[in-house]
């Protein structure tokens, strides 16, 4: 997804409030903010602390995601959660299925012997959240080997 495109689709999600709601907590009108995350409009501009304001209102980080993506890297959220063993099941098991996700993506996508543009949008996001969930995996593993050998702490 196009990092435009993210910011207008967070911006008048109806899950977030939409755009009035959002340019309340932030301050301004609505008529700015949707001029900002207009991709047609050349006159209003998106600035960075704003689009990490948005994210941070919305618990929606696709505008980061779509960031990621175009510098070709991934976006993975951090958690500040203590990893336990039941925990760290439920990540790798998270993770098979998002897995699973994209194979099932793929096979739809594939069917008829070709991506279209609304196919290879939705493969992304699955890519996307797959990659992710195998980096909240990885983060998950490091907190548990931390935990297992404190001893071990600094050392590389």
């Amino acid at each position: 997804m196009q990092i435009e495109d993210a910011a207008h689709k967070t911006v008048h999600n109806p899950k977030h409030g939409g755009s009035v709601a959002i340019a309340a907590r932030m301050g301004m009108s609505s008529t700015v903010l949707n001029s900002k995350v207009n991709p047609n409009c050349d006159t209003h501009h998106l600035r960075l602390d704003e689009a990490v304001t948005i994210m941070e209102f919305t618990n929606d980080h696709s505008i980061m995601h779509a960031m990621a993506q175009r510098l070709g890297g991934i976006y993975c959220k951090q958690s500040d959660e203590a990893v336990t063993q039941e925990s760290l099941l439920m990540t790798a098991v998270s993770t098979s299925a998002c897995q699973g996700d994209v194979m099932n993506e793929m096979q739809a996508a594939l069917e008829d012997g070709r991506i279209d543009c609304n196919e290879l949008e939705s493969l992304q996001g699955k890519i996307q959240a797959a990659m992710s969930r195998l980096q909240a995996l990885s983060n998950a593993v490091r907190k548990q080997h931390a935990k297992d050998n404190p001893h071990l702490q600094g050392m590389k």
